[in-house]
Formats: structure tokens, sequence, C-alpha cells
């Protein structure tokens, strides 16, 4: 909590903010059209010419009359949820999301919704209802998805943070492409109540964070982080204090530089990138080594025959009354997940624990595990729609039987459940941003944060902005 002087003259800030947001969203798309707040939940917001908060007076909290962004598949109060699809274009939720009440609760002001993913089924934001989300480094390239209107709003100032989605890269992939500070936190630490049904599956979604940086990370985390009578999945695990982790002692802690599938389709920018940034942790004193696990192979399969059929299985309702009102490349993916056996779905999920005790039992040798957040640099639009990417001058499929290639990187932390951070750590020769992903043992954000600011305050990557910025 802290004292905060608030007048007319914050109000009228946030009315010219919420101007210039309008004029920007025309041109790369952050918004959904059908998430304008109403003007009545607007008005609530003012400040009459003689109201003042004082200092001496009340205490307000800290995020009081800050500026958020919601993604569009988290229940607003009165206001549409579409969850990027046809289908909810019309939806009006007659409750709040547990993060956006909790947000409200601390004083924090909901500018809209943020564009995504049709259902949050893919890494890019090229949405066939609402337009495509343009990332603000470069228009023509893509944001990352499927969290890419949150990364966007905030990458381009438009709001402080956003709160988006992570089932399997969702946070930190958008995070990675436009400069920002994602994170998906541990399984449970966050309540996914009023998170739509079939935007993510159910034991591999999380409800994360994206920030400009680690410290707002940190404030944002402590306010939405918790237990929720709403959510039997979440944890009762005691939330602390994370602002207080930040600026420790990073000299001596042990990080793994993980190895895996993902090393198959490496670009060679990407990996000049992440040499440089480890040899910075190395200079902040950390400790280095390479490692993997047993079965590391494996998780591309087991996110794919769990994750898919748990999504399948929510949309069941639709595929069989509206299967019109998805796009073909939504639909056949829930098509194909339908046809996965029950006996499939049992095996990876006992794959799926042989996977996650190896990663704690790993987590035993080292404290931290890092990795690029990508395998690739930012792809353009038209890359994304045709299907094939370049790497290193080879014309490669950015969709195979694993999943989307953006995505091999994160799903490790997904099917573990483990708490992952991405923040920038360069850019790639033609301009665009690249993430240095940071995670850590179950319910350990706060050693995540710390290391993450470490890097963050000596490398200021966080410092440049894109041109289409809003100071």
């Amino acid at each position: 909590m802290s004292r905060r002087s608030l007048d007319v003259k914050s109000y009228l800030r946030w009315r010219l903010r919420v101007s210039i947001l309008s004029a920007l969203n025309g041109s790369i798309r952050f918004s959904t059209p059908t998430s304008r707040l109403p003007k009545s939940r607007l008005s609530r917001t003012r400040l009459g010419p003689n109201r003042k908060f004082s200092a001496d007076s009340i205490v307000v909290p800290c995020t009081h009359g800050i500026p958020f962004s919601i993604k569009d598949n988290l229940a607003t109060n009165g206001v549409r949820t579409t969850a990027g699809s046809k289908i909810l274009d019309d939806w009006v939720p007659d409750h709040d999301a547990t993060v956006v009440k909790r947000l409200k609760d601390a004083g924090a002001i909901v500018l809209g919704k943020t564009n995504m993913h049709e259902w949050a089924l893919g890494g890019t934001t090229i949405n066939p209802f609402y337009g495509t989300t343009r990332n603000p480094w470069d228009t023509e390239r893509i944001a990352g998805g499927s969290s890419g209107g949150s990364a966007v709003a905030v990458a381009a100032g438009m709001c402080l943070a956003s709160i988006g989605t992570d089932s399997a890269q969702s946070v930190r992939n958008p995070a990675s492409m436009c400069g920002i500070v994602g994170l998906k936190p541990t399984y449970g630490r966050v309540s996914q109540y009023g998170t739509v049904p079939g935007t993510g599956a159910y034991s591999t979604n999380h409800t994360g964070v994206l920030t400009r940086t680690v410290e707002d990370c940190a404030w944002v985390l402590q306010m939405i982080a918790g237990d929720d009578d709403n959510d039997p999945q979440s944890s009762q695990e005691s939330v602390p204090n994370y602002a207080q982790s930040l600026g420790r002692e990073v000299r001596g802690l042990r990080i793994g530089l993980l190895r895996g599938f993902f090393d198959e389709n490496m670009a060679s920018e990407v990996r000049e990138n992440f040499t440089q940034a480890m040899e910075t942790l190395k200079q902040l004193g950390m400790q280095v080594e390479e490692v993997t696990t047993p079965h590391i192979n494996l998780i591309p399969a087991i996110k794919v025959c769990t994750s898919r059929v748990e999504n399948a299985a929510a949309h069941d309702p639709y595929l069989r009354t509206r299967a019109r009102d998805y796009s073909k490349q939504t639909l056949y993916s829930y098509i194909s997940a339908l046809l996965t056996p029950a006996t499939t779905y049992v095996m990876a999920q006992r794959a799926r624990r042989l996977v996650c005790d190896e990663f704690d039992e790993l987590l035993k040798r080292v404290q931290l595990l890092v990795l690029p957040t990508i395998p690739f640099p930012v792809p353009s639009i038209e890359e994304c729609q045709s299907g094939v990417i370049e790497i290193d001058g080879k014309k490669i499929k950015q969709q195979d039987a694993r999943g989307g290639l953006e995505s091999l990187c994160c799903i490790p932390f997904n099917v573990t459940g483990l708490p992952a951070i991405s923040l920038c750590c360069g850019f790639s020769k033609s301009g665009m941003p690249m993430g240095i992903q940071i995670a850590a043992g179950a319910f350990q954000e706060e050693l995540v944060l710390q290391v993450a600011q470490a890097y963050e305050r000596t490398t200021e990557w966080y410092k440049i902005r894109p041109k289409l910025a809003v100071d």
C-alpha cells in the first residue's frame, strides 16, 4: 500500500491516453472492437472538479488509477468477452474473473479487452474475426500469441500491465516478440476462475502477467496471487512479498542451461544472442552448466495428447451445433483431438508424471533453468499466413505434429506447471526483440523475479521502446 494524491488532472491525463489508444488501435489492432467499456462504467472512475484524494486524508492502493487491459478470454462483468471467437461475439458476462475483481478492488482502471488468437489456440494473434494484431516494433510482423493484444498494449505504452493466459506459450511468446516481461506463475498460484472454458487446457493453463519491467510484474502478481474458493485448482500456498525479493544478491546461484528437442530448429541469431545473455549471468556471479532430463523429448507428445483433448472436451457443445463458426484451422485441430483414444490420454498423463518428477530432481542440482523463449526471430504476418517460415535460409513449416514451432521452448513449463518468465535479451538484425526465459521450482516466483530483475538492470534492454510507444 502507498499514499498517493489524485485529482482531476489524473482523470484528464487518463482521458487523453484513451484518445491516443483509440487512434493507435486502428493501426495495430490491440483490442477487440466489441470490448469497449460502457459509458456507465467509465463514469464511475471520474473525479469531480472539487474532488481530491489527499495523501494526508486517505490511504489508497498502489494501483489506484493505474490503467490495465484484460485479455478477451477473461470474464468482465457487463463487458463483452469474445475469447477471440465468432461463437461468443455477443456474450456479456454477469461476473468478473477473480483476477479482474482483485485488480478492481485494488483501484485499477480496466481500459478494455485485448485481441487474442481465436479461442487462444495459436501463437500469432492473426484472428479471422477481429483482425490481426501487429507488432509495434514492425507492423508487418506478428505480435505473438495467443495474448498478442495484451503484449502490444503494454509494449506500446497503452497501459501499465495486462493480464493474459498461458496454456502453451501464450504470455511468454508475445512478451518475447514485443520486448516486454511476461510471467507464467506456478500452476494454481493465480486463480483461473472466470477464464472462458476451451481457451486453455484445464491442466496446463495459467493466468499470467505482462508488464514493461520485472518490478511492475512483481507488484501485479502480488495483487492477483492467492487461493480462491471459486477455483478448486488454486493453491493454498502462502503468498510472499514478491517486491522484497527484488535487488537481492544473485551471486553463487546455480543455473542450468536447458537442452532438448527445441534445439533442433534454433536459429543462429537466437543462439548468438542467448550466448551473450549467458555471459551476462556469469558476470553477475551465477554458476552456469548445461542440463537436461532423461525424457525431455517426450514433452511435445505429452502436451498434444493432454491439452488438445482437454480443450476439445470443452468445445463439445459448440462442435455439435456451431462447427461452421470456427475458422478451418481451429476446427480441424479440435476434430483431430477428438480422435485421440482415451488410452493415449491416460498414458500421456502417466508419462507427464515421470517428466515432472525428473524436473523436480533436476532442480535439486540447479536452482534455475534458462533457455530462449522463441527459437527464431519474429516472423512476418505474410510468413505465418503461408504456414512457412525461414530459419537460417531454410524454409520450415511453422506447424508440425508437435504443434507450433514457436511454442517448443515454452511448453516444458506448462507440462510441469513450473513458474517461468520471459524478458528481453536483445534484438535481431532486423531490429525485433528476442527473449530469454528463466524458470525455477514450484512456487519459487520470488527467485525467478530476483534473477530476472538482476539481468534486466544490468542490460537495460527494457529502456528501448518501439516507435509506436505512447510516452
